[in-house]
Formats: structure tokens, sequence, C-alpha cells
């Protein structure tokens, strides 16, 4: 069943939000609480999101460990005995080295990962893979881009210049850049991305070859994404002073093969580096538009 009554909705936070959804506390590699919530509200899908990203869990790799690869054991142990289905999201991050086409990257290539987050994430898709096989778990992966959002939160990823670059034009006009401008990186805006999701959660599982799925988005670089901005915004100025995480970044795909995907389920994309600026900056809240006129 779906709709906002038959959702629970979980996170380690002790804050109260205002959902529209019943919410529960968890801390992932509490297996006692995770298994007591699942059971008590009788969940029959499980969505696992929880992890620590890539430039988070290069600063702290033992709480990444913990989070990325046990809470997600939990999670496929609690889907075995209570008979849930099971989504967990891998990424692009579990690309790496020197041994795959970085341009329209297959599906089925060598993955070397380089950092803690890629690496817990080949974790995520090979035992998944092994509790469907071996216990017959419905378990479903994509591999996501990186995914803009048009709302203000810790800039803890790699890719998360995409949206943190909008909150500096608004406020500031100005951005310096975490990677170097022709940094070409496949990503997709949040709603789109929940979209695509939800449409392959509900995909038969008779259509589906694999467990484990590319999602490619859209591929653009800091350069072109400041272009489109400077668009809307024409005193915007942008500076780039690349750190750690261009390492991070030149390891992975600059454009990703989503075939699979679309051949089995249906999934299909096309938008523009300018439509997808438009729609981050559509999409944020009107208060820190306030003070501008921004350019049609």
């Amino acid at each position: 069943m779906v709709g906002k009554d038959n959702v629970i909705a979980a996170d380690i936070s002790d804050k109260k939000v205002n959902l529209p959804c019943r919410y529960e506390q968890l801390d992932v590699t509490d297996f006692k609480r995770y298994d007591e919530i699942v059971a008590e509200h009788k969940v029959d899908y499980i969505v696992h999101l929880a992890a620590i990203l890539s430039a988070l869990g290069e600063r702290f790799p033992d709480r990444a460990t913990n989070v990325n690869v046990y809470g997600c054991v939990n999670a496929l142990n609690i889907a075995r005995d209570r008979k849930a289905r099971i989504f967990v999201p891998s990424t692009i991050a579990v690309f790496g080295g020197n041994h795959f086409p970085k341009v329209n990257t297959p599906v089925d290539v060598v993955l070397q990962p380089e950092t803690i987050y890629g690496i817990s994430k080949v974790f995520n898709e090979n035992i998944g893979t092994y509790y469907h096989n071996k216990f017959g778990v419905d378990f479903r992966s994509i591999r996501y881009p990186g995914v803009i959002s048009s709302e203000k939160y810790d800039f803890n990823g790699t890719t998360d210049y995409s949206t943190e670059i909008f909150f500096h034009a608004l406020e500031k006009k100005y951005y310096k850049c975490w990677l170097g401008p022709k940094t070409d990186l496949p990503m997709i805006y949040i709603d789109d991305c929940i979209a695509g999701t939800i449409q392959f959660l509900k995909a038969d599982g008779a259509s589906l070859k694999r467990k484990v799925y590319n999602m490619a988005g859209i591929s653009f670089n800091p350069e072109q994404l400041g272009a489109s901005i400077k668009k809307m915004m024409p005193d915007f100025k942008i500076d780039y002073e690349p750190d750690f995480r261009q390492k991070i970044a030149d390891a992975w795909p600059k454009s990703i093969d989503d075939s699979e995907s679309k051949k089995d389920w249906g999934w299909s994309y096309d938008i523009s580096c300018d439509e997808l600026a438009r729609k981050i900056m559509d999409g944020i809240h009107p208060d820190y538009k306030k003070d501008f006129k921004l350019h049609k």
C-alpha cells in the first residue's frame, strides 16, 4: 500500500520535524530498534537511504563503514526475516581506477573505487544481490549520479557544489568551486530522481534482468553550470580552487550509460543544463530570491 498513512520516515535526528507521515527516530546500526520499527508498523518495503557520503566519509572512514556497511546488513537481515522488499541506493562513487571507460560508462565494468563511500556501496550492491540469490530477498539498487536539490543543507558530497552554488549566487553573487571548471560529472534533480526511483520500485520484478542499474542524469561541469546561472543572474561570478574532492571526482565517470534501465523498466531523462538550472532556481524558497530579479 502507498500513501502518507502507509509511510514511516526514520532518521537519526531527535529533532521534531513536520512531515506528512509518521516518524521514528532510528540509528540504522541499532539492529534491535530497526527491527522493532519494521515489525511494529508491518513495513513491507524498506527504502534504506542511510549513508555517510564521499567527502564526509573520507574524514570519518570508521563512521562511514559502520553506517554504510553494518547498517545495510541490518536492513537486509530484517528484510529477509520480515519478508520485506528492500531498496538500497548505490552511486557513481562505485566506479574508480583506470580500468573502465569514463565516458558513457556501462553498468558492467571493473569497480575499483578509491573512497570508503564507494567501497561500501560496492559491498551494498554485492551483498544485496547475494541476499536475493541466497534467500530470495527482493533487493533493488540504482547507481545514482550527483543529486541536486533546491534546499539548503550540509554540503558534504563531492557533487554538492551543484546545489551550494545557487545559494552562494543568491547570497553573494559569487562562488568559489572546489572542483575545476572542466570537471564533467553526471547529475540529476532530486524530484526527477525520486520519480525515477518510484518507477523502479514499482517495476515488475519479472522484467528486471539485474539487481543494480545505472541512472545517467545529465553530465555537465562547473563552468557550464556557472554559465547557466549567469544567464539568470548576469552579475554572478565563479572562481575555482580545487581541493581534495577534485581527486575523488577525477576517479568517477564523466557520463553514464543507462540503456539497461531504459530497456528493462522504462527510465528516460532528457534535460539541458539551462533547463536544469532554471528548475533548481525555481524550486528555491522565495525568501532567498526576494532581493533579485532573475532573468528569464
